[in-house]
């Protein structure tokens, strides 16, 4: 009876002990690729990956950001990247230019192989990016250089004619080196989810390039969805609450 009742126990403890092992795996097993990063949450449900503006990390805003997204979805990881050629918690990104003039060719397959080896790494459900600014921009030209790279694209404040952005704010184009969202769209993948927001206040990245970038979207093929608030600004804060329900509404 005893050895019966050992084995019993035995074969009980098996699947529970694989399951304590299995919620045990280390943060620090995601590959990167060359991003640095801090992950939370864990599981393969959902990979989100979520990217600041060009102002950087800043003093763990988007880190916060990263962590209300993991509460939300359990059963994912869910990655706030610092994106080439800023400085984060975890260290420096390698890239160039840092918040000038560089959605740069380099830049961005810095990114798209960093959301590549995490994709390799953990084989997610579903691959949600979200970008905030610059993050949206490189988030955007990312997804049509690289079309099923990307499942669900969050772009937030997107500067997404970069030439045009630029004479809004400076009156020509300086950022010469850098790619734009506008002239690489027609390479999404076609039925890719794309959603847009940006606050009818944004004076930096104005409504109206979230809106032609989404007519051009809406054109080659993509599930489109665009935003666009009453009031607000360009800080990702007035964003914030806004961005985590659009993401809560895309989880698989």
């Amino acid at each position: 009876m005893r050895l019966h009742a050992t084995r019993r126990l035995a074969a009980g403890l098996v699947p529970a002990l694989m399951a304590i092992m299995a919620l045990a795996l280390p943060a620090a097993a995601l590959d990167m690729g060359q991003l640095k990063g801090e992950v939370f949450g864990q599981g393969n449900r959902n990979l989100v990956v979520v990217l600041h503006g060009d102002s950087g990390p800043g003093e763990g805003r988007m880190s916060d950001f990263a962590k209300s997204v993991a509460a939300q979805a359990p059963g994912s990881t869910v990655v706030a990247l610092t994106r080439p050629g800023f400085s984060g918690r975890t260290g420096r990104s390698p890239g160039e230019n840092s918040s000038k003039d560089h959605y740069t060719k380099r830049n961005n397959q810095l990114l798209a192989q960093s959301i590549s080896a995490m994709r390799q790494s953990l084989k997610p459900g579903r691959t949600i990016v979200v970008g905030h600014s610059g993050g949206a921009a490189q988030t955007a030209i990312v997804n049509g250089l690289y079309p099923g790279l990307i499942d669900v694209a969050v772009l937030v404040g997107c500067p997404c004619n970069v030439p045009a952005w630029r004479v809004s704010r400076k009156g020509s184009n300086n950022w010469t080196q850098s790619q734009s969202p506008h002239d690489v769209v027609g390479g999404l993948r076609k039925g890719t989810t794309v959603i847009l927001l940006t606050n009818r206040g944004d004076s930096n990245t104005l409504p109206r390039f979230a809106e032609e970038y989404a007519a051009l979207a809406k054109r080659a093929g993509a599930r489109v969805t665009l935003q666009i608030p009453s009031g607000g600004g360009h800080g990702f804060r007035t964003y914030q609450d806004r961005t985590l329900g659009l993401v809560k509404q895309v989880l698989k």
